[in-house]
């Protein structure tokens, strides 16, 4: 295993970089001093694939081309030892992964990492702002909802930019809607301790609708959000208690890290709800916190527009402008 490389270390070669989540993972080629390659770019849905290798392998043969080198970003806490996708059943080892694959250089870092890594590449154009003033000096967080909840951080230290791991979504919940405290004894029930995962996810956007609704049937998240669009007043109220909660959420991180650089909002559940997603709701609970509501005031929150955060972090990660915790293998 190698250290995380230093900033201005680029990594010479083609390399094939990706970002897995629990639901799809996206795929593209890297080199210098080409940089990131959209014509490369290529996505499939984990469930389609038995394992981690065999995705990997479908975009290498799809490709036809001899890269050994890869980069992966994936959703789980990055170990030297055994892993687990947190929202799969996909067990292996980094150096395992590596044989398997016949790969020369294999490094992995977390997806939210990668994402975190990615802000810097982001244009105004990019970003829309929800509340606060414009950006301070201090750590920027980067989270989101989709499958699970990932978040991670990026800081400036003596102006090198070092992202910062995180498993925050698997904190315990302390949401304070009534409609909030209806999903987590309900998860209470069925999992004994419940996270902030638990609520701000997929299938936490349906626990939400389903309460909304008084029904014990509950709507796939496409739906919710389909109906949300189209104003129906349970998939509404719904998405307005998840967007409270997910500001309650990234107000705590907020504090946690004394994130006066801003608040980046990514996710397949965002990206689904759209116009829906209640701005108003999430930003009241973003700054309800107390005698601190005037520290998390100023504080812009962005929703992140683009969908390749993720990969564009793996690419200044690889060019050295970002330094990043990894796992590292070679031959």
């Amino acid at each position: 295993m190698k250290p995380p490389f230093e900033r201005g270390q680029s990594r010479p070669g083609n390399w094939i970089i990706a970002d897995i989540g629990g639901t799809n993972g996206r795929f593209t080629l890297w080199s210098q001093p080409t940089g990131v390659s959209s014509d490369a770019a290529m996505s499939y849905r984990n469930d389609d694939f038995p394992d981690l290798p065999a995705l990997i392998d479908a975009y290498r043969r799809a490709q036809g081309r001899g890269a050994t080198r890869a980069l992966l970003a994936l959703a789980l806490p990055i170990s030297a030892g055994e892993m687990q996708m947190t929202n799969r059943n996909w067990s292996f080892s980094a150096r395992g992964l590596q044989d398997a694959l016949g790969l020369t250089d294999l490094s992995l870092a977390n997806d939210f990492v990668a994402a975190a890594a990615g802000i810097g590449a982001l244009s105004a154009s990019e970003l829309l702002q929800m509340g606060g003033d414009a950006p301070g000096p201090g750590p920027r967080l980067i989270l989101g909802p989709g499958t699970g909840l990932g978040a991670a951080a990026v800081m400036c230290e003596a102006g090198i930019e070092i992202a910062i791991a995180s498993e925050a979504g698997h904190m315990g919940a302390a949401a304070s809607g009534d409609d909030a405290h209806a999903v987590m004894e309900q998860e209470r029930l069925r999992h004994g301790r419940v996270s902030w995962e638990r609520l701000l996810c997929g299938d936490g956007l349906a626990a939400f609708d389903a309460i909304a609704r008084s029904s014990a049937q509950p709507r796939s998240p496409a739906e919710v959000s389909r109906h949300a669009l189209a104003g129906e007043s349970a998939a509404t109220r719904a998405a307005g208690a998840f967007a409270f909660a997910l500001g309650e959420f990234a107000g705590d991180l907020c504090l946690a890290f004394r994130a006066t650089g801003g608040i980046y909002l990514v996710g397949g559940v965002l990206k689904g709800l759209g116009s829906a997603l209640d701005a108003s709701a999430l930003r009241a609970g973003f700054e309800g916190k107390g005698r601190l509501r005037g520290v998390l005031g100023g504080v812009p929150c962005f929703r992140v527009l683009a969908s390749d955060v993720a990969i564009r972090g793996l690419g200044r990660i690889l060019d050295g402008s970002v330094r990043a915790p990894l796992i590292e293998v070679r031959s």
